[in-house]
Order: structure tokens, then C-alpha cells, then sequence
């Protein structure tokens, strides 16, 4: 873990102009408005702020946060949040550094976090990490998809099927949905 370098600054291999995104990203933008209904989402790993702007464009106040462009956390002590989305991120995060994203994660969010990312594709455990796989080079952390849900519960959350099932449209088992869990009894 300690050995483990950072992952290469990501390169897009296509065009991300907004004009060239956004028939990709606007159906995501409007099914994340339809499920979540969120009013102040932060997205985090936001990269060229593509979705950041269309959810924008359907009312909601959106933040992104891009590491490659803004470096450390700032200071990322505030709330209020109701959705924070990280969507192809972890993969690309070392594993020393996994919690802590994790956890700053967790703290923003009043409520939701929608994630998406690739996992170990044959764990041998729960513990289980691949550090590359076959579809791109900056990947070098896939966690065994039990032990990423486990760590959203250690951190107060609780998953949500039936929103995981409304954005996991593609079907292909990488969409984490974990809802805060009330602290009033």
C-alpha cells in the first residue's frame, strides 16, 4: 500500500468539449434530478464540470470538485449537501489515500451519495484489492465491492436498492447508492 504510486494524470482519449458531452452526460443529469430531486449536489472528481453545469441547468445548486485542477481539499468542513456524487473516481485513488476521500465524502452529505466505480473483478476476499486492470492505466485501486458498501455503513449510511437499481441503467453492477441514517430515533 505504501509503494502504491499515484495514478497518472487522467488524458481523455475522446472529445469532452460540453458540446460533444452533453447528449452523453444530460440523460445522467436528468435521471439523478428524477431519483434524487437533489436542491445542493456536490461532484466530486467533476473533471471538466460538464455535469456540474447541465444539473445546473435543471435547478439545482451544484458544486463540482476536480483534484486535478484544485489540488488538496481546501477545506472541506462544510454540510449541506443532499447529494454528493462521485462517479469513476475511487478507481483512481490511491489506496493510503481511499478513506480519507471516503470520509470527507460522507461528511458533505447531508443525505445521498451516488457512486460509480470499477471493482476487483474476482476478489479472493473481502480485503481484496486490484491495483490495474485491462480498460485503462489510471486505475490502480479496485476494492473488493463488499468491503467499499461496508465502509459507507462504518460511516453512517445505509444503502438504498431501490434508487441503486433506477441509476444502475446500464445493469452492470458498479452503481453504489447509500442514503444518511437518521439520527433521531
Amino acid at each position: 500500500m505504501l509503494n502504491q504510486a499515484p495514478a497518472k494524470p487522467w488524458t481523455p482519449v475522446t472529445d469532452y468539449s460540453f458540446e460533444a458531452r452533453e447528449p452523453i452526460e444530460a440523460p445522467n443529469a436528468d435521471l439523478i434530478v428524477s431519483t434524487f430531486h437533489p436542491t445542493y449536489a456536490f461532484d466530486y472528481g467533476s473533471g471538466l464540470g460538464h455535469l456540474v453545469r447541465l444539473l445546473r441547468e435543471r435547478g439545482v445548486n451544484a458544486t463540482g470538485y476536480e483534484p486535478q485542477r484544485h489540488g488538496s481539499w481546501l477545506s472541506w468542513d462544510v454540510r449541506g449537501y443532499d447529494l454528493v456524487i462521485c462517479r469513476e473516481v475511487l478507481e483512481h485513488v490511491a489506496l493510503r489515500d481511499y478513506l480519507t476521500v471516503l470520509r470527507r465524502l460522507c461528511r458533505v452529505s447531508d443525505r445521498w451519495i451516488y457512486v460509480t466505480t470499477r471493482f476487483h473483478p474476482d476478489p479472493d476476499n473481502m480485503l481484496s484489492v486490484a491495483t490495474s486492470d485491462d480498460l485503462d492505466p489510471t486505475h490502480i485501486t479496485m476494492l473488493n465491492q463488499d468491503l467499499l458498501r461496508a465502509l459507507f455503513v462504518l460511516h453512517g449510511f445505509k444503502r438504498d436498492r431501490e434508487k441503486e437499481q433506477a441509476m444502475d441503467w446500464m445493469h452492470k453492477g458498479r452503481v453504489l447508492v447509500y442514503e444518511r441514517c437518521s439520527t433521531s430515533s
